[in-house]
């Protein structure tokens, strides 16, 4: 006759023991949690790692020199061949560089948006305008320039229509009186005109024709 468990617990129960640290699957959990940590304060490290560049104050138009009083810096989390593309805060882009085309505020500066004045195919012109600038018209902004001749030309009765000389010219900069730009009433707005164009503004601003800004629709600053 078997001996009988007088305690009454399950004698499967005496089989089972507390875990030992020789159990791999104790090593393998104690793994794992050691490597998720890891993983966690790498990310989180990366995350914080980032870099100076340079961004802009305010408005920059193509052609204009680029001024410390432009450039604030700023820190930013980019990726290496993203963050190759902007200017680093560590360098001085001031430094006779212009504007090879217009620049937001805010806008992070692009390596490949500076130069030098030779590197502009275009110019930038004065244009003057009569009265207030249109709503519409500021630095950055695109604009169709069309002249409007004066009095009818040598040999004609009729005056010659409204003729557009630039499509999409773009605002460098804008005065509307008592500035550097203007010696005259009204407003004076530069536009950087593509040199094949430059004869017909210029012989339109020397003929005293009215010349009128049109904003480009979506072509805002």
């Amino acid at each position: 006759m078997h001996g009988r468990d007088t305690t009454g617990a399950d004698p499967r129960a005496r089989r089972v023991s507390a875990p030992s640290w020789r159990d791999p699957r104790l090593l393998v959990g104690l793994l794992l949690v050691l490597v998720s940590v890891v993983v966690g304060a790498t990310v989180v490290g990366r995350a914080r790692d980032t870099t100076g560049v340079w961004a802009l104050t305010r408005p920059v138009g193509a052609g204009r020199s680029i001024t410390t009083e432009d450039l604030r810096v700023v820190q930013v989390h980019l990726d290496p061949a993203t963050l190759a593309g902007y200017v680093p805060a560590g360098t001085d882009p001031s430094r006779g560089a212009v504007a090879l085309r217009g620049l937001a505020a805010g806008e992070l500066l692009p390596v490949g948006a500076l130069g030098r004045v030779g590197d502009l195919t275009s110019r930038p012109v004065t244009v003057p305008v009569e009265g207030n600038v249109p709503q519409g018209v500021a630095v950055g902004a695109l604009v169709d320039v069309w002249v409007v001749p004066a009095a009818p030309v040598a040999g004609q009765e009729a005056v010659p229509a409204p003729e557009r000389l630039v499509e999409a010219a773009e605002v460098s900069a804008v005065d509307d009186g008592g500035g550097a730009l203007s010696s005259r009433g009204g407003a004076d707005v530069q536009v950087v005109v593509p040199q094949g164009a430059l004869p017909a503004v210029l012989r339109a601003v020397s003929d005293d024709d009215d010349l009128v800004l049109v904003p480009v629709p979506g072509g805002g600053a």
